[in-house]
Order: C-alpha cells, then sequence, then structure tokens
C-alpha cells in the first residue's frame, strides 16, 4: 500500500470511528472522538492526609500519599513554585524531587522556620508555620542562557536507559528530555520510574505509543508517578514544550494538548526560541512504515501549531535511528536510538543522543553525540533479534566473540526478559 493510500486509509478509519464512537487501536493509539480517553487534567492543590496544610502548585505532581503529613511531590518545571498555607500550628513536611541539583530555594511570606536537606534532585523540606500562615516557595536555576540539555528515546527502562541518563550527564547536560517508549517488557514502568526519580540530572518526559497500554490505558500510572501528557517551562528566554503525539487525535486541536497550545500562543512572550518535544516524528525517513505522526492533518496541525508557538525544531523519537531533515519549515530531530542496536550492527559508536546548547540570546544550537554505550549493556529483549541475525549472517565468525561477551555479560546479570 503506498503512502498516500495508507493515510487515507486510517483517515477513513477515523471517520468511521467518529459515527460509531470511541475506538482504541494498539497499532496507533487512535483516540476517537474529542479525546474521551484523554485523563482530566492534573490537580493543582494538594492537601497532606492530616489536613494540617495545603500546597498549591501547577508545577508539580503528588507521587505518594502516605499515613504522616509528609506531601510527595515531583516537579515537571525546571524551576518550580510551591503556595503553602498552614490549616493548623506546628511543621510541614515536604519532598520534592526532579530539581536541579544547583537549584537555590528562596522564599517570600512569613518569617517561618525552613530546613532543606538536598539529597541529588530531592530536596526535603521542614517548615515550621503558624495557623493561617502563607509560605511562597521557589526553586531558581543559577543560570538563563549558556547551558546544555540532552535527548533521547525508545530506551526501554532497564540498563539501556540508565546508561542514556549518564551519558547525558557525562555530556554536561543539565537535564534529559526523554523522548517515550521506555516501557517495552515486563517491570519497565517501574524501573523506569525508580531510575528517572533516582537521576543525577532532572527528566521531563513525553509520553511514547508503548508507555500507555500495558494490558490496557494505564495512562493513570505516568500521570502520578512522572508528570502530565502536556506541559511547558521556561529558563531564561527558551521554552520547553512536550506535546503528547502517542495517538491519534481527533479533532487535531482539541483536549489539553491544543488548550496549551492556545494559552502558548496568547501569551506576550518574551522567548527567543521554543524547543518541542514529543514521541512520534512529522515524517518517517525510511519510507517504507507506518512510524511517522499518521495522519496528514494532524501532522499539518502541529506543524503550524509548532510555528504559532515559535519552535522551528521538534525532537521526537519513536523510530529507532537518528535522523536530521528540514520538513516544511520544522527542523525535525529523531533520537530514538535509546536501545543502541546499530552499535551492535556496526560494532562502533554509531548510535547518537542529542545535546542542544542553548546560547547566551537564548535560541538552541544542536548537534548529535555518541551513545558510546557499553557493549555489555545490550541486554534487552528487543536486542536479541539483532543478536540472532548477526549471528546467522554471513560476516558471523567477526562478530562471535563480541556476542559471546555481551550473552555472557547479560546472563551473569539476569536481565529480565
Amino acid at each position: 500500500m503506498s503512502s498516500n493510500s495508507r493515510r487515507r486509509f486510517i483517515q477513513g478509519l477515523g471517520l468511521s470511528a467518529i459515527a460509531a464512537g470511541s475506538i482504541y487501536s494498539c497499532r496507533r493509539g487512535i483516540r476517537y472522538p474529542t479525546l474521551g480517553l484523554e485523563p482530566n487534567a492534573l490537580a493543582s492543590t494538594f492537601v497532606n492526609r492530616g489536613g494540617s496544610i495545603e500546597v498549591d502548585s501547577a508545577d508539580v505532581i503528588e507521587t505518594t500519599q502516605t499515613n504522616n503529613d509528609r506531601l510527595t511531590f515531583r516537579a515537571f518545571s525546571a524551576e518550580p513554585r510551591l503556595k503553602v498555607t498552614a490549616k493548623e500550628d506546628g511543621q510541614a513536611f515536604i519532598e520534592l524531587g526532579n530539581v536541579a541539583t544547583d537549584a537555590s530555594l528562596s522564599w517570600d511570606g512569613s518569617q517561618n522556620d525552613i530546613e532543606e536537606r538536598v539529597s541529588g534532585i530531592r530536596r526535603s523540606l521542614t517548615i515550621s508555620m503558624k495557623k493561617g500562615d502563607v509560605q511562597q516557595l521557589s526553586w531558581k536555576l543559577p543560570y538563563e542562557s549558556d547551558f546544555t540539555f540532552a535527548s533521547i528515546g525508545d530506551s526501554g527502562g532497564d540498563k539501556e536507559l540508565a546508561w542514556c541518563i549518564q551519558r547525558a550527564h557525562e555530556l554536561g547536560a543539565k537535564f534529559l528530555l526523554h523522548l517515550g517508549d521506555f516501557n517495552y517488557q515486563p517491570g519497565d514502568y517501574q524501573r523506569s520510574i525508580d531510575l528517572f526519580n533516582n537521576s543525577p540530572i532532572p527528566c521531563y518526559v513525553s509520553i511514547g505509543n508503548h508507555d500507555f497500554h500495558e494490558n490496557g490505558a494505564i495512562y493513570q500510572q505516568f500521570l502520578e508517578q512522572i508528570g502530565p501528557l502536556n506541559h511547558s517551562f521556561t529558563i531564561g528566554k527558551t521554552r520547553f514544550l512536550n506535546l503528547d503525539t502517542a495517538a491519534n487525535t481527533l479533532p487535531y486541536s482539541s483536549g489539553l494538548r491544543g488548550k496549551l497550545v492556545k494559552e502558548i500562543q496568547a501569551q506576550n512572550s518574551l522567548v527567543t526560541d521554543t524547543v518541542s518535544f514529543t514521541h512520534r516524528p512529522l515524517h518517517d525517513p525510511l519510507h517504507n512504515s507506518t512510524h511517522d505522526i499518521g495522519s496528514e492533518g494532524e501532522r499539518d496541525w502541529l506543524i503550524s501549531a509548532l510555528k504559532m508557538t515559535g519552535s522551528s525544531t521538534l525532537l521526537s523519537g519513536h523510530i529507532h535511528i537518528y535522523d536530521r531533515t528540514e520538513f516544511h519549515g520544522i527542523d525535525n530531530i529523531i533520537a530514538g536510538q535509546g536501545l543502541g542496536h546499530q552499535d551492535l550492527i556496526t560494532r562502533s559508536d554509531y548510535s547518537k543522543i542529542v545535546i542542544g546548547r542553548v546560547s547566551n540570546d537564548g535560541s538552541v544550537n544542536y548537534t548529535a553525540e555518541p551513545l558510546s554505550m557499553p557493549m555489555e549493556l545490550h541486554c534487552h529483549p528487543r536486542s536479541q533479534p539483532v543478536i540472532d541475525s548477526l549471528r546467522q549472517s554471513n560476516s558471523a565468525d567477526e562478530y562471535e566473540e563480541l556476542l559471546n561477551m555481551i550473552e555472557t555479560s547479560c546472563a551473569s546479570t539476569q536481565t529480565t526478559s
């Protein structure tokens, strides 16, 4: 079937789905109509179990509600803000994760006693407050420009993801934009959550098509442990915009994604550059699969939305390659090599991780750096077909020592299959 025929077929399927109601497709994750399967907006007001404090914030999700009075949050903004209101006299206990180690805390409110303990990207706060006190807390980075960040996707949720995070840190990235698909095998979801939470740098994650269906739709796990499906934050004059393309949408501009785009379009913003990141790319440079955004209408809407929000670059994964192509005025950079399969085939640092460098005026320049994943970390079940094909190839003798080393290493670490 030709590309155009395929698109017409998908669009025809969409029209049939509108007539029939909601249809869910594991292949493309189609949501019809009007995002009926989309979760509601995340809460922005949180109360601890004892009811002694209330926290308002648009920059965090609550990840755990325990039996004590401690509220536990994960930030999805680089410079999060919290408004804490005391309902009773006493101490407020707050855990806040995914905050850069070098971010500094400031507050604007009554003269309360505030203790902050920093452990990696996690902050533990103890605040002594009296009933009726209001405390505005905010974290500020020591830079607004002249910094780097990393971007990669399709890593699965095991040793390969751990390496992607470590490699980003080694390359001097202040944070990682993960482009989705960390969930390929049983156990990946919790392993990924643990790796994101214990990373040396903050991780902001775009949901992939593999990340919302595991024994059915599981958006809730993503929302409760990782972050919203659509959000944005700014550092200095640079905006970072996370857009959900894990599943097709009709109408294209509907739902929380469309609402976010409209809000940004309406802002009188002084940003110089907008870095947009998502899972599925605008186009498929391989021309022989269905690994693009899947609908010409949605693709064209997204291109228009990117331009209206000041974004000339879209970082995406989904296809397990590195590619950089100007597509209808958008610099679409595909960085889906988180499993590093091409390194096995070429026996070299073929796979890439993308580094963005923010200049003094807030604009961003991109380079592709070697992922340099150690060969002994290629233990993901998705690597097995690659290993098998190499063993059966005409060059099998050339790969024998390497493949034996990988299989021995993977067997010794008892990687989950």
